[in-house]
């Protein structure tokens, strides 16, 4: 997740809290400490979001969706698109072909 991104979100949890508390309290400073609870709330969301990594059902599907553009799919061209280890791309392939969606073809594999 691009870093602007994350402070977009942070952003709009400091409105969000702001705007809460100031339309029932009608108190600049209370507002203020929340809004900026939410905001920092948000952002450390965020990171910790970007920090588990993509999910392992948005691995396989952009498996299938590469495979799918080039015809097949290497575990280094997967692990490139997804910034994930070569590793996680290999396990994520080779859970495909175990269940029958792909098929190893030398080191590609065909969906």
């Amino acid at each position: 997740m691009p870093g602007v991104l994350r402070w977009v979100l942070a952003l709009a949890g400091f409105a969000l809290g702001f705007t809460l508390v100031w339309f029932t309290l009608l108190s600049i400073p209370p507002a203020l400490a929340a809004g900026l609870i939410l905001a920092v709330l948000t952002h450390r969301w965020a990171l910790w979001l970007e920090a588990r990594g993509p999910a392992p059902w948005a691995l396989e599907r952009l498996a299938m969706r590469l495979a799918f553009r080039r015809g097949a799919v290497t575990p280094d061209e997967l692990a490139r698109a997804a910034g994930v280890p070569r590793t996680t791309a290999k396990e994520v392939l080779d859970g495909l072909e175990a269940r029958g969606l792909a098929r190893r073809e030398g080191g590609r594999y065909r969906f």
